[in-house]
């Protein structure tokens, strides 16, 4: 029996209204990578489909298509799952879905951190992706193709490198240190981790916004020693980066 794995969410802010993002795939389907191998279909796109021909919603909006998928979850039991795993459990995928608000950023913000938004024409055979790097751009784009069969989505199919949520402390301003520590690899900068991935930044400078950085040569060799299990198969060096910065 085929699932719709929901993955992940990166909500997109519009002023007071939400354009709600998701990534997802069936479990039956798989792409393959760079070197041939099979992995899990992702991909980004709109939570409307009893809304096709809209994609940006209001607040009490949302509510409403919370509650309609999650009542879909609900009567197809295991057929939307968190995980390969895991179903949602009741009222589980609604609240997941309403979370997205708050954790929701601007075209702006996404960019900042590397990831590009684009609105994906698919009316015709070949489908076009345009790419929008403000909030402007994205609805002139919007009201361009109103009509056709779009959707919002990610250049990046698979994964997004998040903004940081807000906090109620101060965080480190990097730029003004006259000098911080990046964890560095073949691969690229590293960005984050989860559970089961790990992100660089590939062709980036350490100073973009997404690659993780530390205050002391120390406290990046802590969190080497911390993730050594995890980090095994990747041979990282921290490389210290001379900011222009000046002392706090």
């Amino acid at each position: 029996m085929s699932s719709e794995i929901f993955y992940d969410k990166a909500f997109i802010r519009v002023d007071d209204r939400y354009i709600p993002v998701v990534n997802h795939g069936s479990s039956n389907c798989f792409d393959f990578d760079s070197r041939g191998r099979e992995i899990p279909e992702k991909h980004w796109s709109v939570l409307n489909y009893t809304r096709r021909d809209s994609q940006i919603f209001t607040a009490e909006e949302m509510q409403h298509i919370a509650e309609v998928y999650e009542a879909a979850s609900m009567s197809n039991r295991g057929g939307t799952r968190k995980s390969r795993n895991r179903s949602f459990e009741e009222g589980e995928f609604g609240r997941w879905i309403l979370a997205g608000m708050k954790s929701a950023h601007t075209v702006e913000g996404y960019k900042e951190y590397g990831n590009t938004v684009v609105v994906i024409d698919y009316s015709d055979s070949y489908w076009q992706k345009h790419s929008v790097y403000t909030t402007d751009e994205l609805m002139e784009k919007l009201k361009e193709l109103e009509g056709r069969s779009i959707s919002v989505s990610f250049w990046d199919d698979r994964h997004v490198t998040h903004p940081p949520m807000r906090s109620k402390g101060q965080p480190t301003d990097f730029s003004l240190l006259p000098e911080f520590y990046v964890l560095s690899a073949v691969q690229g900068y590293f960005v984050k981790r989860s559970s089961r991935h790990i992100w660089f930044a590939r062709n980036q400078k350490p100073t973009n916004p997404g690659v993780r950085k530390f205050k002391t040569e120390k406290a990046a060799q802590k969190y080497l020693d911390d993730n050594q299990a995890f980090f095994s198969k990747y041979a990282f060096q921290i490389e210290c980066v001379q900011n222009g910065g000046v002392p706090a």
